[in-house]
Protein backbone atom coordinates (compact mmCIF):
# COMPACT_ATOMS: atom_id res chain seq x y z
CA UNK A 1 0.00 0.00 0.00
CA UNK A 2 1.10 3.20 -1.14
CA UNK A 3 0.32 6.98 0.18
CA UNK A 4 1.33 10.18 -1.00
CA UNK A 5 3.74 11.47 2.06
CA UNK A 6 3.92 15.31 1.17
CA UNK A 7 1.37 16.73 3.21
CA UNK A 8 1.71 20.16 1.54
CA UNK A 9 0.34 18.07 -1.49
CA UNK A 10 -1.98 15.96 -0.12
CA UNK A 11 -3.74 17.55 2.57
CA UNK A 12 -6.42 14.82 2.75
CA UNK A 13 -3.92 11.73 2.95
CA UNK A 14 -4.59 11.64 6.74
CA UNK A 15 -7.57 9.23 6.58
CA UNK A 16 -6.53 7.36 3.94
CA UNK A 17 -3.65 6.23 5.83
CA UNK A 18 -5.19 4.81 8.91
CA UNK A 19 -3.41 1.23 8.54
CA UNK A 20 -0.74 2.87 9.73
CA UNK A 21 -1.57 5.15 12.59
CA UNK A 22 -4.59 3.88 13.89
CA UNK A 23 -2.47 0.29 15.15
CA UNK A 24 -0.06 2.04 17.59
CA UNK A 25 -2.64 4.42 19.07
CA UNK A 26 -5.05 0.98 19.56
CA UNK A 27 -2.11 -0.05 21.02
CA UNK A 28 -1.58 2.57 23.57
CA UNK A 29 -5.34 3.22 24.36
CA UNK A 30 -5.46 -0.61 25.33
CA UNK A 31 -2.14 -0.97 27.24
CA UNK A 32 -3.93 2.58 28.53
CA UNK A 33 -6.51 0.48 30.14
CA UNK A 34 -4.70 -2.30 31.37
CA UNK A 35 -2.15 -0.12 33.63
CA UNK A 36 -5.15 2.02 34.36
CA UNK A 37 -4.49 3.47 37.84
CA UNK A 38 -6.90 2.53 40.46
CA UNK A 39 -7.19 5.89 41.72
CA UNK A 40 -6.30 9.17 40.74
CA UNK A 41 -2.43 8.20 40.40
CA UNK A 42 0.87 10.09 41.16
CA UNK A 43 0.54 12.44 44.45
CA UNK A 44 0.49 15.81 42.11
CA UNK A 45 -2.79 14.28 40.71
CA UNK A 46 -4.64 14.38 43.85
CA UNK A 47 -3.40 18.17 44.36
CA UNK A 48 -4.76 18.55 40.50
CA UNK A 49 -8.01 16.96 41.41
CA UNK A 50 -8.31 19.74 44.24
CA UNK A 51 -7.57 22.40 42.06
CA UNK A 52 -9.37 21.74 39.38
CA UNK A 53 -12.73 21.11 41.71
CA UNK A 54 -12.35 24.68 42.95
CA UNK A 55 -11.57 26.36 39.57
CA UNK A 56 -8.34 27.27 40.59
CA UNK A 57 -4.69 27.04 38.71
CA UNK A 58 -1.90 25.13 40.76
CA UNK A 59 0.36 26.88 43.13
CA UNK A 60 3.08 24.61 41.47
CA UNK A 61 5.22 26.68 39.07
CA UNK A 62 3.43 28.78 36.33
CA UNK A 63 -0.19 26.91 37.03
CA UNK A 64 -0.87 23.86 35.23
CA UNK A 65 -4.12 26.18 34.53
CA UNK A 66 -5.20 25.12 31.29
CA UNK A 67 -5.32 21.70 32.95
CA UNK A 68 -7.11 22.47 36.18
CA UNK A 69 -9.74 24.93 34.39
CA UNK A 70 -10.63 22.53 31.78
CA UNK A 71 -11.22 20.10 34.03
CA UNK A 72 -13.14 22.38 36.34
CA UNK A 73 -15.86 23.28 33.19
CA UNK A 74 -16.01 19.12 32.68
CA UNK A 75 -16.73 18.45 36.32
CA UNK A 76 -19.33 21.78 36.15
CA UNK A 77 -20.88 20.21 33.16
CA UNK A 78 -21.25 16.98 34.38
CA UNK A 79 -22.23 17.53 37.39
CA UNK A 80 -24.86 19.90 36.42
CA UNK A 81 -26.06 17.44 33.52
CA UNK A 82 -24.95 14.02 35.46
CA UNK A 83 -24.97 14.39 39.13
CA UNK A 84 -21.62 13.92 39.37
CA UNK A 85 -20.24 14.25 43.07
CA UNK A 86 -16.89 15.61 44.01
CA UNK A 87 -15.70 12.39 45.24
CA UNK A 88 -16.14 10.97 41.89
CA UNK A 89 -14.34 13.86 39.64
CA UNK A 90 -11.27 12.14 39.73
CA UNK A 91 -12.68 9.06 36.90
CA UNK A 92 -13.85 12.13 34.70
CA UNK A 93 -10.19 13.68 34.72
CA UNK A 94 -8.62 10.20 34.35
CA UNK A 95 -11.01 9.01 31.61
CA UNK A 96 -9.99 12.50 29.75
CA UNK A 97 -6.48 11.78 30.16
CA UNK A 98 -6.75 8.20 28.68
CA UNK A 99 -8.87 9.67 25.62
CA UNK A 100 -5.52 12.04 25.26
CA UNK A 101 -2.92 9.21 25.03
CA UNK A 102 -3.67 8.00 21.70
CA UNK A 103 -4.57 11.20 20.37
CA UNK A 104 -1.02 12.24 21.57
CA UNK A 105 0.79 8.79 19.56
CA UNK A 106 -1.51 10.35 16.34
CA UNK A 107 -0.10 13.66 16.56
CA UNK A 108 3.66 12.36 17.34
CA UNK A 109 2.78 10.23 14.14
CA UNK A 110 1.89 12.85 12.04
CA UNK A 111 4.93 15.18 12.96
CA UNK A 112 7.35 11.76 12.47
CA UNK A 113 5.70 11.75 8.64
CA UNK A 114 6.02 15.49 7.71
CA UNK A 115 9.59 15.08 9.04
CA UNK A 116 10.68 11.81 7.63
CA UNK A 117 8.55 11.68 4.77
CA UNK A 118 7.87 8.15 5.48
CA UNK A 119 4.53 6.48 6.93
CA UNK A 120 6.49 3.64 7.86
CA UNK A 121 9.11 5.21 9.26
CA UNK A 122 6.14 7.71 11.46
CA UNK A 123 4.31 4.05 12.73
CA UNK A 124 8.06 2.76 14.16
CA UNK A 125 8.26 6.19 15.59
CA UNK A 126 4.40 6.33 16.97
CA UNK A 127 5.23 3.00 18.55
CA UNK A 128 8.53 3.84 19.62
CA UNK A 129 6.33 6.42 22.20
CA UNK A 130 3.07 3.98 22.45
CA UNK A 131 5.47 1.62 24.12
CA UNK A 132 7.03 3.57 26.66
CA UNK A 133 6.79 2.83 30.29
CA UNK A 134 6.21 6.15 31.42
CA UNK A 135 3.42 7.29 28.92
CA UNK A 136 1.68 3.93 29.64
CA UNK A 137 1.78 4.13 33.28
CA UNK A 138 0.83 8.04 33.56
CA UNK A 139 -1.80 7.53 30.84
CA UNK A 140 -4.35 6.43 32.98
CA UNK A 141 -3.64 9.44 35.85
CA UNK A 142 -5.00 12.63 36.91
CA UNK A 143 -1.64 13.86 35.43
CA UNK A 144 -0.59 16.70 32.93
CA UNK A 145 2.94 14.58 31.45
CA UNK A 146 0.52 12.81 28.72
CA UNK A 147 -1.96 15.93 27.80
CA UNK A 148 1.94 18.13 27.17
CA UNK A 149 2.97 14.95 25.10
CA UNK A 150 0.04 15.96 22.95
CA UNK A 151 0.32 19.44 22.80
CA UNK A 152 3.78 19.41 21.78
CA UNK A 153 3.28 17.20 19.29
CA UNK A 154 0.75 18.79 17.92
CA UNK A 155 2.15 22.50 18.16
CA UNK A 156 5.34 21.24 16.72
CA UNK A 157 3.23 19.37 13.61
CA UNK A 158 1.69 22.83 12.88
CA UNK A 159 4.48 24.78 13.04
CA UNK A 160 6.04 22.25 10.62
CA UNK A 161 3.57 22.62 8.54
CA UNK A 162 4.11 26.76 8.27
CA UNK A 163 7.45 26.36 8.13
CA UNK A 164 7.37 23.85 4.63
CA UNK A 165 4.27 25.41 3.07
CA UNK A 166 5.54 29.13 3.82
CA UNK A 167 2.32 29.93 6.01
CA UNK A 168 3.19 32.44 8.29
CA UNK A 169 -0.45 31.43 10.48
CA UNK A 170 0.55 28.26 11.18
CA UNK A 171 3.92 29.54 12.42
CA UNK A 172 1.82 31.78 14.62
CA UNK A 173 -0.55 28.42 15.62
CA UNK A 174 1.82 25.85 15.88
CA UNK A 175 3.66 28.62 18.53
CA UNK A 176 -0.03 29.36 20.39
CA UNK A 177 -0.08 25.47 21.00
CA UNK A 178 3.41 25.37 22.02
CA UNK A 179 2.16 28.28 24.70
CA UNK A 180 -0.64 26.45 25.76
CA UNK A 181 1.80 23.53 26.51
CA UNK A 182 3.55 25.44 28.79
CA UNK A 183 0.05 25.57 31.05
CA UNK A 184 -0.37 22.31 31.20
CA UNK A 185 3.36 20.98 32.03
CA UNK A 186 6.34 24.00 32.22
CA UNK A 187 8.89 21.68 30.48
CA UNK A 188 6.82 22.55 27.01
CA UNK A 189 8.59 25.56 27.19
CA UNK A 190 12.03 23.97 26.57
CA UNK A 191 11.23 23.94 22.79
CA UNK A 192 11.24 27.53 22.12
CA UNK A 193 14.57 27.52 20.04
CA UNK A 194 12.61 24.91 17.54
CA UNK A 195 10.79 27.69 17.16
CA UNK A 196 13.85 30.17 16.25
CA UNK A 197 15.61 28.31 14.25
CA UNK A 198 13.30 25.85 11.95
CA UNK A 199 12.28 28.54 10.00
CA UNK A 200 15.93 28.84 8.56
CA UNK A 201 16.52 24.81 8.29
CA UNK A 202 13.45 24.41 6.78
CA UNK A 203 14.55 27.15 3.85
CA UNK A 204 13.06 30.36 4.50
CA UNK A 205 15.56 33.31 3.55
CA UNK A 206 16.86 35.82 6.12
CA UNK A 207 14.89 38.70 4.99
CA UNK A 208 12.43 40.86 7.02
CA UNK A 209 9.69 38.81 6.39
CA UNK A 210 11.47 35.64 8.26
CA UNK A 211 12.41 37.85 10.47
CA UNK A 212 8.97 39.28 11.65
CA UNK A 213 7.15 35.85 11.26
CA UNK A 214 9.51 34.72 13.94
CA UNK A 215 9.50 37.17 16.71
CA UNK A 216 5.75 37.05 16.00
CA UNK A 217 5.65 33.39 17.12
CA UNK A 218 8.20 33.83 20.00
CA UNK A 219 5.62 36.76 21.39
CA UNK A 220 2.93 34.93 20.76
CA UNK A 221 4.67 31.66 22.17
CA UNK A 222 5.46 33.76 25.64
CA UNK A 223 2.58 35.70 26.25
CA UNK A 224 0.64 32.54 25.91
CA UNK A 225 2.84 30.64 28.16
CA UNK A 226 3.22 33.18 30.62
CA UNK A 227 0.04 35.73 30.28
CA UNK A 228 -2.35 32.78 32.26
CA UNK A 229 0.16 32.60 35.26
CA UNK A 230 0.98 36.32 35.20
CA UNK A 231 -2.93 37.31 35.35
CA UNK A 232 -3.91 35.02 38.47
CA UNK A 233 -0.68 36.61 40.12
CA UNK A 234 -1.63 40.05 39.91
CA UNK A 235 -5.15 39.61 40.94
CA UNK A 236 -5.36 36.89 43.11
CA UNK A 237 -3.69 37.34 46.86
CA UNK A 238 -4.49 34.20 47.99
CA UNK A 239 -3.14 32.89 45.18
CA UNK A 240 -0.06 34.70 44.99
CA UNK A 241 0.65 33.27 48.83
CA UNK A 242 0.10 30.02 47.69
CA UNK A 243 2.52 30.43 44.78
CA UNK A 244 4.84 31.61 47.45
CA UNK A 245 4.78 28.96 49.70
CA UNK A 246 4.95 26.54 46.85
CA UNK A 247 8.23 28.35 45.99
CA UNK A 248 10.35 28.56 49.50
CA UNK A 249 8.78 23.98 50.01
CA UNK A 250 10.85 23.79 46.35
CA UNK A 251 14.08 25.72 47.33
CA UNK A 252 14.20 23.76 50.63
CA UNK A 253 13.37 20.76 48.56
CA UNK A 254 16.19 21.49 46.08
CA UNK A 255 18.96 22.31 49.16
CA UNK A 256 17.82 18.71 49.89
CA UNK A 257 18.21 17.07 46.29
CA UNK A 258 21.52 19.50 45.09
CA UNK A 259 22.63 19.20 41.59
CA UNK A 260 25.81 17.16 41.35
CA UNK A 261 27.74 14.81 38.71
CA UNK A 262 26.32 12.05 40.92
CA UNK A 263 23.02 13.12 39.61
CA UNK A 264 24.08 11.84 35.92
CA UNK A 265 23.34 8.05 36.78
CA UNK A 266 19.87 8.77 38.01
CA UNK A 267 18.91 10.48 34.91
CA UNK A 268 20.52 8.36 32.66
CA UNK A 269 18.59 5.40 34.14
CA UNK A 270 15.46 7.01 33.95
CA UNK A 271 15.57 8.41 30.87
CA UNK A 272 16.53 5.21 29.49
CA UNK A 273 13.59 3.31 31.45
CA UNK A 274 11.41 5.71 29.76
CA UNK A 275 12.09 4.34 26.20
CA UNK A 276 15.20 2.44 26.05
CA UNK A 277 15.18 2.04 22.34
CA UNK A 278 14.95 5.74 21.81
CA UNK A 279 18.15 5.94 24.06
CA UNK A 280 20.21 3.08 22.23
CA UNK A 281 19.63 4.37 19.11
CA UNK A 282 19.69 8.35 19.51
CA UNK A 283 23.39 9.13 18.88
CA UNK A 284 23.77 6.90 16.12
CA UNK A 285 20.33 8.51 14.56
CA UNK A 286 21.68 11.99 14.41
CA UNK A 287 25.20 11.01 13.52
CA UNK A 288 23.88 9.48 10.22
CA UNK A 289 21.26 12.30 9.53
CA UNK A 290 23.98 14.91 9.70
CA UNK A 291 26.37 12.68 7.46
CA UNK A 292 24.24 11.90 4.96
CA UNK A 293 21.92 14.68 5.20
CA UNK A 294 23.09 17.43 6.78
CA UNK A 295 20.92 19.85 8.99
CA UNK A 296 17.14 18.91 8.70
CA UNK A 297 14.07 19.78 10.18
CA UNK A 298 13.96 16.50 11.31
CA UNK A 299 17.91 16.71 13.18
CA UNK A 300 16.66 20.02 13.91
CA UNK A 301 13.58 19.04 15.80
CA UNK A 302 15.90 16.15 17.70
CA UNK A 303 17.86 18.66 18.99
CA UNK A 304 15.62 20.47 20.19
CA UNK A 305 14.14 17.69 22.20
CA UNK A 306 17.46 16.84 23.25
CA UNK A 307 17.93 20.68 24.18
CA UNK A 308 14.28 19.95 26.30
CA UNK A 309 15.55 16.56 27.83
CA UNK A 310 19.18 17.98 28.97
CA UNK A 311 17.82 20.91 30.41
CA UNK A 312 15.88 18.59 33.19
CA UNK A 313 19.45 17.93 34.82
CA UNK A 314 19.51 21.38 36.51
CA UNK A 315 15.71 20.22 37.83
CA UNK A 316 16.49 18.03 41.15
CA UNK A 317 13.24 16.42 40.23
CA UNK A 318 14.77 14.41 37.12
CA UNK A 319 16.60 12.51 39.47
CA UNK A 320 13.76 11.32 41.79
CA UNK A 321 11.39 11.05 39.19
CA UNK A 322 11.10 9.65 35.41
CA UNK A 323 7.93 11.18 34.17
CA UNK A 324 9.52 14.41 32.98
CA UNK A 325 11.62 12.24 30.01
CA UNK A 326 8.52 12.39 28.45
CA UNK A 327 9.29 15.82 27.59
CA UNK A 328 11.40 14.98 24.61
CA UNK A 329 9.86 12.05 23.37
CA UNK A 330 7.81 13.67 20.56
CA UNK A 331 11.03 15.39 19.06
CA UNK A 332 13.37 12.43 19.20
CA UNK A 333 11.22 9.35 18.30
CA UNK A 334 10.75 11.08 14.67
CA UNK A 335 14.48 10.71 14.03
CA UNK A 336 14.70 7.54 15.58
CA UNK A 337 12.11 5.53 13.62
CA UNK A 338 13.77 6.76 10.58
CA UNK A 339 16.96 5.89 11.71
CA UNK A 340 15.33 1.91 12.59
CA UNK A 341 13.63 2.06 9.16
CA UNK A 342 16.40 2.77 7.29
CA UNK A 343 19.05 0.26 8.85
CA UNK A 344 16.67 -2.49 8.67
CA UNK A 345 15.65 -1.67 4.69
CA UNK A 346 19.42 -1.57 3.73
CA UNK A 347 19.78 -4.77 5.57
CA UNK A 348 16.94 -6.42 3.62
CA UNK A 349 16.76 -4.10 0.74
CA UNK A 350 12.73 -4.29 0.72
CA UNK A 351 10.34 -1.56 2.79
CA UNK A 352 7.75 -4.44 3.54
CA UNK A 353 10.23 -6.47 5.36
CA UNK A 354 12.38 -3.11 6.83
CA UNK A 355 9.35 -2.47 8.48
CA UNK A 356 7.76 -5.75 9.59
CA UNK A 357 11.65 -6.67 11.08
CA UNK A 358 11.46 -2.95 12.74
CA UNK A 359 8.04 -3.76 14.33
CA UNK A 360 9.07 -7.41 15.30
CA UNK A 361 11.62 -6.00 17.08
CA UNK A 362 10.05 -3.10 19.09
CA UNK A 363 7.17 -5.24 20.15
CA UNK A 364 9.81 -8.33 22.00
CA UNK A 365 11.78 -5.37 23.72
CA UNK A 366 8.34 -4.27 24.98
CA UNK A 367 6.93 -7.56 26.02
CA UNK A 368 10.18 -7.75 27.84
CA UNK A 369 9.59 -4.38 29.35
CA UNK A 370 6.32 -5.10 30.59
CA UNK A 371 7.27 -8.24 32.24
CA UNK A 372 10.29 -6.76 33.89
CA UNK A 373 8.47 -3.69 34.99
CA UNK A 374 4.76 -5.07 35.77
CA UNK A 375 5.51 -6.25 39.08
CA UNK A 376 6.70 -2.62 40.18
CA UNK A 377 3.66 -1.03 38.33
CA UNK A 378 1.69 -3.00 40.29
CA UNK A 379 3.09 -2.47 43.39
CA UNK A 380 3.37 1.79 42.84
CA UNK A 381 -0.47 1.45 41.83
CA UNK A 382 -1.66 -0.30 45.00
CA UNK A 383 0.59 2.22 46.76
CA UNK A 384 -0.70 4.63 45.09
CA UNK A 385 -4.02 3.29 45.83
CA UNK A 386 -4.36 3.58 49.33
CA UNK A 387 -5.29 6.88 49.60
CA UNK A 388 -8.77 6.54 47.68
CA UNK A 389 -9.99 4.47 51.05
CA UNK A 390 -7.88 6.63 53.49
CA UNK A 391 -10.55 8.86 54.63
CA UNK A 392 -11.75 5.26 56.53
CA UNK A 393 -8.53 6.39 58.82
CA UNK A 394 -9.65 9.93 58.77
CA UNK A 395 -13.39 9.39 60.44
CA UNK A 396 -11.59 7.61 63.73
CA UNK A 397 -10.09 11.25 64.44
CA UNK A 398 -11.66 15.09 64.69
CA UNK A 399 -12.09 16.48 61.50
CA UNK A 400 -9.75 19.30 63.21
CA UNK A 401 -7.30 17.61 64.26
CA UNK A 402 -3.03 17.54 62.81
CA UNK A 403 -2.23 14.48 60.87
CA UNK A 404 1.42 12.97 61.18
CA UNK A 405 1.09 10.64 57.82
CA UNK A 406 4.09 10.08 56.21
CA UNK A 407 3.41 9.33 52.36
CA UNK A 408 -0.61 9.61 52.85
CA UNK A 409 -0.37 13.74 53.59
CA UNK A 410 -1.72 14.06 49.85
CA UNK A 411 -4.67 11.46 51.03
CA UNK A 412 -5.14 14.18 54.17
CA UNK A 413 -5.10 17.05 51.92
CA UNK A 414 -7.07 15.41 49.27
CA UNK A 415 -10.07 14.29 51.36
CA UNK A 416 -9.68 18.08 53.10
CA UNK A 417 -10.12 19.43 49.83
CA UNK A 418 -13.02 18.13 48.33
CA UNK A 419 -14.71 18.72 52.24
CA UNK A 420 -14.25 15.73 54.01
CA UNK A 421 -12.69 17.23 57.10
CA UNK A 422 -10.91 20.69 57.96
CA UNK A 423 -7.73 18.49 58.91
CA UNK A 424 -4.47 20.15 59.12
CA UNK A 425 -0.89 18.07 58.58
CA UNK A 426 2.97 18.05 58.81
CA UNK A 427 3.87 17.20 55.96
CA UNK A 428 6.84 14.65 54.20
CA UNK A 429 8.88 16.09 51.65
CA UNK A 430 9.13 19.77 51.14
CA UNK A 431 6.66 19.91 54.01
CA UNK A 432 8.51 18.16 56.49
CA UNK A 433 10.07 20.88 59.41
CA UNK A 434 13.98 19.70 59.03
CA UNK A 435 15.22 19.80 62.93
CA UNK A 436 12.03 21.84 64.24
CA UNK A 437 9.29 18.56 64.40
CA UNK A 438 9.28 18.32 68.20
CA UNK A 439 8.69 22.07 68.41
CA UNK A 440 6.14 22.03 65.45
CA UNK A 441 3.87 19.05 67.45
CA UNK A 442 3.91 21.31 70.75
CA UNK A 443 3.09 24.33 69.33
CA UNK A 444 0.13 22.39 68.14
CA UNK A 445 -0.64 20.75 71.12
CA UNK A 446 0.11 24.00 73.33
CA UNK A 447 -2.61 25.86 71.22
CA UNK A 448 -5.09 23.32 71.89
CA UNK A 449 -4.99 21.06 68.70
CA UNK A 450 -5.34 17.23 68.82
CA UNK A 451 -1.94 15.47 66.73
CA UNK A 452 -2.32 12.30 65.72
CA UNK A 453 0.18 10.19 63.71
CA UNK A 454 -0.15 6.94 61.74
CA UNK A 455 3.06 4.53 61.97
CA UNK A 456 2.12 2.31 58.84
CA UNK A 457 5.47 1.44 57.56
CA UNK A 458 3.89 1.20 54.04
CA UNK A 459 3.54 5.38 54.78
CA UNK A 460 7.34 5.77 55.93
CA UNK A 461 9.75 4.05 52.68
CA UNK A 462 13.22 3.45 54.21
CA UNK A 463 14.70 4.69 51.06
CA UNK A 464 16.75 8.02 49.91
CA UNK A 465 15.48 10.96 51.11
CA UNK A 466 12.94 9.65 53.18
CA UNK A 467 15.24 7.85 55.83
CA UNK A 468 16.36 11.55 57.83
CA UNK A 469 12.63 12.00 57.94
CA UNK A 470 12.01 8.78 59.87
CA UNK A 471 15.10 9.50 61.50
CA UNK A 472 13.82 12.69 63.52
CA UNK A 473 10.44 10.97 63.84
CA UNK A 474 11.89 7.83 66.28
CA UNK A 475 13.40 11.08 68.13
CA UNK A 476 9.77 12.72 69.28
CA UNK A 477 9.03 9.77 71.18
CA UNK A 478 11.00 10.53 74.52
CA UNK A 479 9.66 13.77 74.46
CA UNK A 480 5.86 12.92 74.32
CA UNK A 481 3.13 10.16 75.43
CA UNK A 482 0.90 8.34 73.27
CA UNK A 483 -2.34 7.00 73.12
CA UNK A 484 -3.36 4.71 70.16
CA UNK A 485 -6.58 4.96 68.49
CA UNK A 486 -6.19 2.08 65.96
CA UNK A 487 -3.57 -0.90 64.28
CA UNK A 488 -1.31 1.90 63.30
CA UNK A 489 -2.76 5.11 64.29
CA UNK A 490 -1.80 7.25 68.07
CA UNK A 491 -2.74 10.54 69.50
CA UNK A 492 0.81 12.38 70.75
CA UNK A 493 -0.17 13.82 74.20
CA UNK A 494 2.01 16.02 76.52
CA UNK A 495 4.55 14.42 79.05
CA UNK A 496 1.52 15.50 81.40
CA UNK A 497 -0.80 13.09 80.14
CA UNK A 498 -0.44 9.97 82.76
CA UNK A 499 -3.49 8.11 80.68
CA UNK A 500 -1.67 8.20 77.41
CA UNK A 501 0.90 4.97 77.69
CA UNK A 502 0.99 3.54 74.64
CA UNK A 503 4.14 2.68 73.00
CA UNK A 504 4.44 3.21 69.25
CA UNK A 505 7.58 2.14 68.65
CA UNK A 506 8.85 4.26 66.17
CA UNK A 507 12.27 2.53 65.37
CA UNK A 508 10.67 0.04 63.67
CA UNK A 509 10.41 2.23 60.91
CA UNK A 510 14.34 3.04 60.75
CA UNK A 511 15.70 1.50 57.13
CA UNK A 512 17.78 -0.90 59.80
CA UNK A 513 14.61 -2.51 61.17
CA UNK A 514 13.46 -3.30 57.58
CA UNK A 515 16.22 -4.84 55.40
CA UNK A 516 14.10 -6.50 53.18
CA UNK A 517 12.52 -3.18 52.21
CA UNK A 518 16.01 -1.02 51.67
CA UNK A 519 16.85 -3.95 49.41
CA UNK A 520 13.95 -2.40 47.09
CA UNK A 521 15.31 0.73 47.00
CA UNK A 522 16.67 2.53 43.72
CA UNK A 523 18.48 4.73 46.17
CA UNK A 524 18.62 3.78 49.52
CA UNK A 525 21.09 6.29 50.83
Amino acid sequence: MSFSSDPAKSPQSFLREYPYWLPPALIVLVLSLIYLNPFIGDWDGLDYTIFSLHGRPSSMALGRSLFTLFNFVLFKFAHATFGLRPEQAYLLFKFVVVAQTPLAIVAIWILARDLSGSQRAATIAALLVAFSPTLVIYSGQVMTDVPSVLFTAAALAVHLRGVKQKRVGLIIAGAALLGLGVNLRETVGLYFPWLLFAPFVGGWKVDRRTIVAILSSLLVFFIIAIGPFAIWFASSPAYRTEWHTWLSSMQREAGRHPITLAGFWPFFVYSFMTAPLIVVALPFAIWKEWRERGLTPMLTAAASGLFATAMLFFNYSTTINWRYFLTGLPALAPMVGDFYFRIQKRRFGSDRWAFVSALVGIVLIAILLGILIRPKSNEYFNRLALAKTYDETLRQIPPDAVVIAGAQTIAVQYWRGIGAGEWGWIGVGAGWPTGQLESRIAEHLKAGRRVFIDVDPRWWLPCSWHVSEIKELTQIEPHFHFKQVATNLYEIRPLEDQSAKDQPHLENLLPEKRPEEVQKCFDSG
